[in-house]
């Protein structure tokens, strides 16, 4: 019963902390989720790009999720591969550091974090607190965690095959590193495996070179955990955890092996504990394979050369180990809307550009019809009992839909219009090319505003833009009555392209109008719409 009681405080404690880890993340992508996306997105030199993938790896608790947010941006084609895997790398010495930082003894004050946080999170008025808030209850939640994990292993310093399991840990340095692989892919974080090591090392002690094993053994799980989820997305996202991947695999396995035939020898060198050598070697680990950079990005790119296949070929499924988990099934769905609000501003540069090509923009259509078909599957096979998680994943897929509805109309009715202006004819008035051009730049910038809306789902951005599509609407009905008046002044040109110019400017109003609902659904779910006039001012053109 002791062990059976063991077991259950143990995984309650395990279950608390990865819980923990990703309540605090959703507050830190609420708040910050734009700005990480670009800081991702920016391309560096090999140290900005470590670094800044440091500080990623740190905010966010742990390197897994910045490598999926890299490895997806450069599936997407929206950063080069080489800058996504220095980001990554960088991000596994930002959880190591991570991991020290939970380690120090202002994990004393967790019950007042917990009381602060959870007041900010339940009483705070405004959106932004109540994120904040999140952020830290979650780093108080994470502290609580941990003292649970150090408290329930206590009983096991008195049972006897403790001694016997440390004793025989610290004589096989390849169990230990099996074993560490082992519990990082089933707890899906080497952080709270390795946090969960350095609890249990506290009443089994084992051998520095043991302990310098199990760590390696965690990093060889962590750089595993990615390929794993992404094994059903296309051999270009795979590029990034492949090339890390290898490094980290190698480096840690020759160091296993080192340890394996000089295990005395270092047993009696290393005179740190199994805790402090387990915190010291994980964070020296990667640290040092930083030096490694300048490979990897090379690697990197021997693997675009030999795998990558086109960005227009990629997978638009969602893999099944997102669906299966229904925590990140909804960072796995935004991820692909993005994917489609990108296309759509691809597909709006190229309908206005000076040669629009037919062929490309197709291929976009496709890719978006493809990526809302895997957004759809994901929705429909989701495993969730939470019914805000559902109605979160609903709005996202409602959302989906307007895009791509956005995409018919850019390939169908702008394209077609954009094609016969080109074959002359048909041409536009000075004036009037000045206000479409306009309104394009409009358009633009409510896709930039509806991809921020939709991944913060913050309250703030989505007033924004449902403001500005109501500019938009100004936009469009200034151009038409302007249009108008060049009729009635007798412009020849004006009466020549009417139709065409009316049509313009009413397509890019419908695609202005479906990236804003949005916002609409966001404030609606936050009660703006009750609080403003806007529900009553402009809620009857968002369809």
């Amino acid at each position: 019963m002791t062990i059976l009681s063991l077991l259950v405080q143990l995984s309650s404690g395990a279950m608390l902390l990865l819980f923990s880890v990703r309540f605090m993340r959703i507050g830190i992508e609420r708040l910050w989720g734009v700005a990480l996306q670009y800081a991702l997105a920016e391309g560096s030199s090999i140290l900005p790009g470590l670094l800044r993938g440091a500080v990623l790896g740190f905010v966010m608790q742990g390197g897994t999720v910045v490598m999926l947010m890299a490895a997806g941006l450069a599936g997407s084609g929206a950063v080069s591969i080489s800058s996504a895997s220095i980001l990554a790398l960088g991000a596994d010495l930002g959880s190591a550091i991570a991991v020290g930082f939970l380690q120090l003894p202002i994990s004393a004050v967790g019950p007042l974090v917990i009381l602060i946080g959870a007041t900010l999170y339940l009483r705070a008025p405004q959106p932004r607190l109540r994120n904040f808030g999140r952020v830290v209850l979650g780093l108080g939640l994470i502290f609580l965690a941990l003292s649970i994990i150090r408290a329930s292993v206590e009983p096991i310093a008195n049972l006897e095959s403790t001694a016997g399991l440390a004793l025989y840990l610290t004589r096989d340095t390849i169990a230990a590193a099996l074993a560490g692989i082992g519990l990082t892919l089933a707890m899906h974080s080497s952080v709270a495996a390795i946090l969960t090591a350095v609890a249990f090392s506290g009443i089994a002690i084992v051998g520095p070179a043991a302990a310098i094993s199990f760590v390696l053994g965690c990093n060889i799980g962590s750089a595993l955990l990615p390929l794993w989820l992404l094994k059903g997305e296309s051999k270009r996202t795979r590029i990034v955890p492949a090339a890390v991947g290898v490094l980290r695999v190698v480096a840690a396995m020759l160091v296993i092996v080192f340890l394996a035939v000089f295990r005395a020898s270092v047993d009696n060198v290393v005179r740190l504990g199994s805790a402090q050598a387990m915190l010291v070697c994980h964070l020296t680990f990667n640290f040092l394979l930083l030096l490694s950079a300048p490979l990897c990005r090379r690697l990197a790119r021997d693997f675009e050369v030999r795998l990558a296949q086109p960005v227009e070929q990629d997978d638009a499924s969602i893999p099944a180990g997102f669906i299966e988990d229904s925590s990140i099934a909804e960072p796995a769905v935004k991820r692909k809307l993005g994917t489609m609000l990108d296309l759509a501003s691809s597909m709006l540069d190229e309908v206005t550009c000076n040669l629009p090509e037919a062929e490309k923009i197709r291929l976009y259509e496709e890719r978006m019809n493809a990526t809302l078909t895997g957004i759809r599957d994901a929705y429909a096979r989701v495993n969730s009992s939470d019914d805000a998680s559902l109605a979160g994943l609903q709005q996202i897929v409602d959302f989906a839909i307007r895009i791509e509805r956005c995409g018919d109309v850019l390939a169908g009715k702008l394209l077609t219009l954009r094609l016969d202006q080109l074959r002359g004819s048909y041409q536009f008035t000075e004036q009037g090319n000045r206000e479409i051009t306009e309104m394009v730049e409009a358009v633009r910038r409510t896709i930039i505003l509806a991809h921020e809306t939709a991944w913060t789902g913050d309250p703030v951005p989505a007033e924004r833009l449902v403001r500005h599509k109501q500019h938009v609407s100004d936009l469009e009905e200034r151009s038409r009555h302007r249009h108008l008046s060049r009729l009635r002044g007798g412009n020849l040109i004006s009466l020549a392209s009417s139709n065409q110019h009316l049509e313009t400017i009413a397509a890019l109003k419908e695609i202005n109008s479906k990236m804003a609902t949005i916002g609409y659904a966001v404030l609606e779910q936050h009660g703006g719409l009750k609080k403003t006039r806007l529900k009553s001012s402009v809620t009857g053109s968002a369809t």
